[in-house]
């Protein structure tokens, strides 16, 4: 399932990932690419990266890590980096009706869209179910799609 969330009255700031990963803790177990990143406060050298999602949550909440842009691909195991890296800034296809992940092998991904959006691309029923519960203004993305 693909959801948005934007204008929502449950949510201050659409790109400060901390809270998201606190209400869902389960997000933590988790392994990610990050990739497009523009961030604010990113205190790692890198900005495409393999990271665990406990270390990734450490990062995000230890330094107020706001991503601006950048797409988060979530793998159950091994991270696979793909020879093109999904991106955000940019890319139209976000905003196609049933939009598949980017990144082949990933389970969902998690899509900063300019610090004033994010997009959940491919979340499963029990993912997208917690989303729903913690953001009740949340749309399914396809429905925001002329």
């Amino acid at each position: 399932m693909n959801l948005l969330l934007e204008n929502s009255t449950f949510v201050e700031y659409y790109t400060y990932l901390d809270e998201l990963f606190r209400a869902i803790p389960e997000l933590q177990e988790y392994n990610y690419l990050l990739s497009d990143l523009d961030v604010t406060n990113w205190p790692l050298e890198q900005s495409s990266i393999s990271i665990s999602g406990s270390e990734l949550f450490e990062t995000i909440t230890s330094s107020k890590v706001q991503f601006i842009w950048g797409v988060l691909s979530a793998f159950k195991g091994e991270v696979c980096i793909p020879s093109d890296l999904p991106y955000a800034d940019g890319n139209p296809r976000l905003w196609q009706h049933n939009r598949k992940v980017q990144c082949p092998g990933a389970e969902f991904e998690i899509v900063c869209w300019d610090s004033g959006a994010t997009l959940f691309i491919g979340a499963d029923e029990e993912l997208a179910s917690k989303l729903m519960k913690l953001y009740p203004d949340i749309q399914r993305l396809d429905s925001t799609i002329n």
